[in-house]
């Protein structure tokens, strides 16, 4: 009977993990307007610069980076989903990529370039980025009781691995409505740097 439990589950988590309330406006490829100059004020009363060119890459990097952990996690419930003998190996070798995806994400949002500390804005990307990193351990241990196993309790490890993916997606799917949040602030030079970067306008 958990069967079709599982696999309608996993249906839905390859639908993909959109905001929940659907209402957070898509960032913008084109450039900072030219209106954003170095007296633009951020909240607090500072004031802003327009970003350095080091400053859009590297928001690119965090908003690519986010999107291929999204897709990595989706093909990991596609591994849980092939079933037969192989399905096993199939979720290793997925859990594998997962990590490393993961490792690859954490890397560059801990790593801003200067001028960007101080933004109250990164802190909340940064703090997204924890629970994502968190979420990673329960998940290998739900992917690593997948491998040997068979029958019923194969079942019951699949749909584990199955929750335990949508948590992932859950807390992956905050990381991408405070990168939008910030996006949306146009006078923040991180929010300036996410708006300018290509990869942010299809995150």
């Amino acid at each position: 009977m958990k069967k079709p439990i599982v696999f309608l589950t996993l249906l839905v988590l390859l639908a993909g993990c959109a905001p929940a309330d659907g209402t957070a406006e898509s960032p913008s490829a084109s450039p900072p307007s030219s209106s954003a100059t170095p007296s633009a004020t951020a909240s607090g009363g500072r004031t802003a610069s327009p970003p350095t060119d080091e400053q859009v890459s590297w928001a690119g990097t965090v908003c690519s980076d986010t999107a291929t952990l999204k897709t990595d996690i989706q093909g990991l419930a596609t591994a849980a989903a092939t079933g037969g003998d192989s399905v096993g190996t199939a979720v290793s070798n997925q859990m594998d990529t997962v990590s490393a995806s993961v490792g690859a994400l954490v890397d560059t949002v801990k790593s801003p370039p200067e001028n960007l500390g101080d933004d109250p804005e990164l802190r909340a990307v940064q703090d997204s980025i924890d629970t994502v990193e968190q979420s990673l351990t329960t998940l290998q241990a739900s992917a690593g009781a997948v491998e040997g196993t068979t029958g019923a309790a194969l079942v019951d490890a699949l749909a584990t691995l199955v929750g335990d993916t949508g948590t992932m997606l859950s807390a992956l799917t905050d990381t991408v409505q405070t990168i939008t949040t910030a996006t949306q602030d146009t006078t923040s030079t991180l929010g300036q740097a996410f708006r300018a970067a290509p990869e942010c306008a299809a995150l």
